[in-house]
């Protein structure tokens, strides 16, 4: 018999799952979980396969982490109802837009649990880039080790621009534009606009047209 709370999860719109004090994921929206690895290209498992694991082990880069930390425990602590915001989830070949939306759930018969739920707001096609093809990257990583390595923040995907200088944040396209390397590793971390939009506060006062969070961490 199908519990409450998953029942509720199943029936959410977007990509939902609740993660405990900790951010160990508890449950996960089986219908929409299964129809976004399908959208992303990735191997369709059961949402029971990252049951367990922690919401923050899947996220890359520490600044995206703490971010992220912060967060959850807003939440968590009451200090805010909810959080929400726009994010970026692009594909090699698509731009997408998500809104990520972070609250508790708080139940009688069970521990407060945080509730992530996602929702695609567009997905435009457009030209292939290769800051946002993984598997292109490792091959080249595994060619030269010593490719230049890429910041993209994580919440907007913009990129740091001149590298590793910290002096500009600038789109994807722009960064193409002006010679940025195809051959590149990537990292991904958090620019200032966006860690004082994520920052307890700080959403409330951002601008929500240019997007905030993602991915490729857990979406």
């Amino acid at each position: 018999m199908i519990s409450e709370r998953q029942a509720f999860l199943d029936a959410l719109d977007g990509v939902s799952y609740l993660a405990d004090a900790e951010g160990r994921i508890t449950a996960v929206g089986q219908p929409a979980w299964l129809e976004s690895l399908r959208r992303y290209g990735a191997e369709v498992g059961a949402a029971d396969q990252v049951v367990g694991r922690s919401l923050f082990d899947a996220m890359h880069g520490d600044e995206v982490r703490a971010a992220y930390r912060v967060i959850h425990q807003t939440v968590l602590a009451g200090t805010r109802s909810h959080v929400a915001f726009e994010m970026r989830c692009d594909g090699p070949d698509v731009r997408r837009l998500l809104r990520m939306s972070v609250s508790v759930l708080r139940l009688p018969s069970a521990p407060p649990a945080v509730l992530y739920q996602s929702q695609l707001l567009s997905a435009i096609a457009r030209p292939w880039m290769s800051l946002f093809d993984p598997l292109r990257i490792v091959a080249e990583i595994r060619k030269d080790g010593g490719l230049p390595i890429i910041k993209i923040c994580s919440f907007c995907h913009r990129v740091e621009w001149p590298a590793q200088k910290a002096s500009d944040w600038i789109d994807p396209e722009d960064y193409y534009r002006l010679g940025g390397p195809r051959e590149m590793r990537t990292s991904h971390g958090v620019c200032p606009r966006c860690a004082e939009a994520v920052t307890p506060g700080g959403a409330e006062r951002a601008d929500p047209s240019p997007a905030l969070v993602q991915a490729g961490e857990m979406a």
